[in-house]
């Protein structure tokens, strides 16, 4: 068992001086030729005044359109926060192989169909577990969501519904920054999605905020926050 989990970049990142994100999927930074995909639609509030970029350098003959991915914004106190959506549930999925989330064992299925309308991002044995990346904190507190969510909600009352028939469930809150010591919901932005947390917990959903250090090798994920509701 291990009190950490590292998740490593395929190359080390790049730092560019961060200009400006286009139409969600294109990152600039402030020389000429400087365009990176943007793996992150959502609001990213809070990280669009940040001074720096980091991002993945592709190979040529990879394909791709753009030759670089981003990865992580760097806040004006140099605060490194994970931008990549696509990294958290290989995150869960690795912390939770390491035995870091007490009394979830099993094996461990990625993206899986519960019924015709809904898929949770794990499945670790009998547990079904939904992970939301977080990369909002005000004051130490990370907080989700940073923008209004009737999707997350809505898996928040699946969760709770998979529990009140007997089965196991599990929300995984990956926080992609290491200045955070508390996690809660952001009542100011989603009051119903708290509102559904709230509910889920005193059914008996699990929720668990996991806390990372990033450097441009890759992520660990190294702690365990309280979930503040």
């Amino acid at each position: 068992m291990s009190t950490t989990f590292t998740l490593p970049f395929a190359t080390p990142l790049v730092r560019w001086e961060f200009d400006r994100r286009e139409k969600r999927f294109f990152m600039y930074g402030c020389e000429e030729g400087q365009i990176a995909h943007c793996p992150n639609t959502g609001s990213m509030m809070g990280l669009l005044d940040a001074k720096a970029v980091w991002v993945t350098p592709y190979p040529l003959e990879s394909g791709r359109k753009l030759l670089f991915g981003a990865e992580m914004m760097e806040l004006a106190d140099g605060t490194l926060v994970g931008i990549n959506t696509q990294l958290p549930n290989k995150l869960a999925a690795g912390t939770i192989a390491a035995g870091m989330v007490e009394g979830v064992t099993g094996d461990i299925k990625m993206e899986v169909k519960f019924d015709a309308k809904t898929r949770f991002d794990l499945k670790v044995g009998e547990t079904w577990v939904e992970v939301k990346n977080v990369t909002l904190a005000e004051n130490g507190v990370a907080l989700f969501p940073d923008a209004k969510t009737e999707r997350g909600a809505k898996h928040l009352r699946e969760l709770q519904g998979i529990v009140e028939l007997g089965g196991s469930a599990l929300q995984v809150y990956m926080v992609q920054r290491a200045d955070c010591t508390t996690f809660s919901p952001s009542d100011v932005i989603d009051p119903p999605y708290t509102a559904a947390l709230r509910s889920a917990m005193q059914a008996g959903v699990r929720a668990v905020a996991l806390g990372c250090t990033l450097t441009k090798h890759g992520i660990t994920v190294d702690r365990t926050l309280p979930v503040v509701v």
